[in-house]
């Protein structure tokens, strides 16, 4: 088991979803963890979920758009754990689908496009230029960029979020080479489809279609994400930087047309789901 004692981690978006699960793994990896979030109520029961099993976190409201906001946000953190040592970028804004607001390029609203830039590549920028410099400090820290398959392959509809998710591991390499000497390491994880409240609401025919196209019989968890940015947090990966790991259960190793092919040539789907 890979462990964080007695580092400081600040996880944006962490008050839900893979950023919930980040911030809870973490934390029972030894952090003290800054659970930000727009939603401050949900960030205080994540924080309070995590001292109440023995951890160390704070909630804090956050926009990551503003940038006064978010020196705020690193400011508290150094305040109440005196230093940063970990940032776990996990905030994110899911453009709607529906054609005319992030489906096809020329009936796009712009205000979709640029707050799909504005959070979700603009706000891990912000987080890494106020952090990277109490990690400093330091003699060093680890950051983990949270991507998207969609920023690796394209899906054809959310090109404003599939073009925000690609940038986020340009910026992940940029901070890689530049403050590499400086001992800070920094990695993108690319998640795929996982299973959440929110995914399994979008019906079971793009549940099973996304299934379908999987090479694992099942959807990650959001346990999964963690476990992938802990392991690129720890010292375990003290010679892993500038890299994208995709997590998702095998959804970018083969041709699109391979889910069709072997149900064409089997009669059943590439993987049935597991209980």
């Amino acid at each position: 088991m890979t462990t964080l004692s007695g580092k400081v981690a600040i996880v944006t978006g962490g008050a839900s979803g893979i950023g919930r699960a980040s911030c809870e793994l973490i934390a029972a990896r030894g952090a003290a963890v800054a659970v930000a979030d727009l939603n401050l109520d949900l960030a205080k029961e994540a924080a309070d979920a995590i001292t109440n099993a023995g951890g160390r976190a704070i909630a804090l409201r956050v926009d990551v758009r503003d940038e006064a906001q978010v020196a705020r946000m690193v400011a508290e953190t150094v305040t109440a754990f005196g230093g940063i040592d970990l940032l776990d970028n996990v905030v994110s804004y899911n453009t709607p689908e529906q054609s005319g607001a992030d489906g096809e390029v020329h009936l796009m609203e712009i205000a979709i496009w640029n707050r799909a830039q504005e959070v979700n590549l603009r706000g891990p920028m912000l987080a890494a230029k106020y952090a990277i410099p109490e990690m400093l400090k330091r003699g060093g820290g680890a950051i983990v960029n949270i991507s998207s398959t969609a920023g690796i392959l394209a899906l054809g509809v959310v090109p404003a979020y599939a073009a925000s998710k690609a940038g986020v591991h340009s910026l992940s390499q940029s901070i890689a080479t530049a403050y590499g000497k400086r001992n800070i390491r920094c990695n993108t994880v690319a998640p795929g489809f996982i299973d959440t409240p929110t995914t399994r609401n979008m019906g079971d025919q793009f549940f099973q279609m996304t299934l379908d196209n999987n090479v694992l019989p099942y959807l990650g968890k959001p346990e999964d994400i963690a476990e992938a940015s802990a392991f690129l947090l720890s010292d375990a990966a003290r010679y892993i930087t500038g890299q994208l790991l995709p997590v998702d259960g095998g959804q970018t190793i083969h041709l699109p047309v391979v889910a069709d092919m072997w149900r064409l040539a089997t009669g059943k789907p590439l993987v049935q789901q597991q209980s």
